[in-house]
């Protein structure tokens, strides 16, 4: 940027110098005439996306145009280049004033030992409020001469319109905030990164440590359904036909026992020879066939249960208690499992303790001190007691 400490003859160019100045896109540029506040009369507008180009010798040059305000419209922004490289971005004012000397770029400092090349390209313009150039001007080398369709001036260098401040922001504003824009990718990554990680611990790890979510049937194993494997019993309903019919009742004299499980044959009554109830167990095979040598109430009485008959049931004396069998269904308990079941129980016997009873009630005494199994009671001295036998 220029000072004003540059002075001297500078050659100037003027817009419509189409010998000197190269406007590339034609189409983009348009020619006023009759401008009174122009020099010579004259500018080139020019909308976004016009450039052109100047090339000259000399160590110094400036762009000057015209800056004007127009309601609800954006003002023009160029760019300028020296030798390809960029040097400023111009943004015309729009503050409701008109200024016909707007400097655009001053420029000094150039090599004046060769040539230069002025770039100049249109950012931003419409037609409402274009890009207005009027003239270029530069500080050529010594001993130059101008062209013919060129003409000099002796001045200094404009400085730039407005301040340096205004022009350093609309220069800044030349180039793509290349840090910023690389740190914002990087930034955005690692938040994708960050938010992947976080919904993989947030959903499948715990998922992972929970282990499965549902259960399916279809994939079960043996060991995880025990209680549908494991065999449950079932209720053990006794057929009515499996039932035997009861074998007493009012009219009979007895009451029965339970049917031993080594007789096939209902059990028996045995058949009395008195009127009168006997208060004798009758013996049940003794061993002496069908013919016995006592009567049923002179038979002695063995202290010992014979197995020996094959017709005689066995009867449970009173105040014994049958053993409950099992269902078949029922689970097997653990002693069963464990074969303790299988060991054979210990016999019991029952023997007959000897009292008698006279018709009062009373216990009668024994007549020696012989055995009780052993006496015989006549009998006229029997009274009409009823069976001792109960059911099992």
């Amino acid at each position: 940027m220029s000072d004003s400490s540059d002075s001297g003859n500078f050659f100037i160019v003027d817009d419509h110098d189409i010998k000197s100045i190269t406007y590339a896109t034609e189409d983009k540029w348009f020619q006023q005439l009759n401008v009174n506040q122009a020099y010579s009369g004259t500018i080139t507008e020019g909308v976004a996306g016009a450039k052109a180009s100047l090339e000259f010798r000399g160590t110094a040059v400036g762009v000057v145009g015209i800056a004007t305000t127009v309601q609800n419209v954006g003002p023009p922004a160029v760019q300028f280049s020296i030798d390809g490289n960029v040097i400023q971005t111009t943004t015309a004012p729009n503050n409701g004033s008109d200024n016909f000397s707007f400097v655009y770029l001053a420029q000094d400092g150039l090599d004046g030992s060769s040539s230069h090349t002025l770039g100049i390209n249109v950012l931003n313009a419409t037609a409402d409020y274009p890009f207005a150039m009027d003239y270029i001007l530069y500080l050529p080398v010594q001993g130059a001469t101008p062209t013919a369709s060129q003409s000099v001036i002796t001045t200094f260098l404009p400085a730039p319109s407005g301040t340096g401040a205004s022009q350093d922001a609309s220069s800044s504003k030349s180039s793509a905030p290349v840090g910023a824009i690389v740190g914002g990718v990087i930034g955005g990554l690692a938040l994708i990164v960050a938010t992947a990680i976080a919904i993989w611990f947030v959903c499948f790890r715990r998922r992972r440590s929970t282990g499965r979510p549902y259960f399916y049937a279809t994939s079960a194993k043996p060991g995880d359904l025990l209680d549908e494997t494991e065999a449950k019993p079932t209720p053990y309903e006794v057929s009515a036909a499996s039932v035997a019919p009861s074998t007493y009742g009012p009219g009979s004299q007895y009451q029965a026992g339970p049917q031993s499980t080594y007789s096939s044959a209902p059990p028996q009554a045995p058949s009395s020879a008195y009127s009168a109830p006997s208060q004798y167990a009758p013996p049940s095979g003794l061993g002496y066939g069908s013919q016995s040598g006592y009567t049923p109430s002179e038979a002695p009485v063995s202290d010992y249960s014979s197995g020996s008959g094959a017709s005689a049931p066995l009867v449970l004396a009173s105040g014994s208690t049958p053993r409950a069998s099992a269902s078949p269904n029922q689970p097997r308990s653990k002693a069963a499992e464990a074969g303790l079941l299988s060991v054979p129980q210990e016999a019991t016997f029952h023997a007959d303790s000897g009292v008698r009873f006279d018709a009062n009630g009373q216990p009668i005494p024994a007549a020696s001190s012989s055995s009780s199994a052993n006496v015989l009671v006549p009998t006229a001295d029997l009274s009409d007691v009823p069976p001792s036998y109960t059911p099992a």
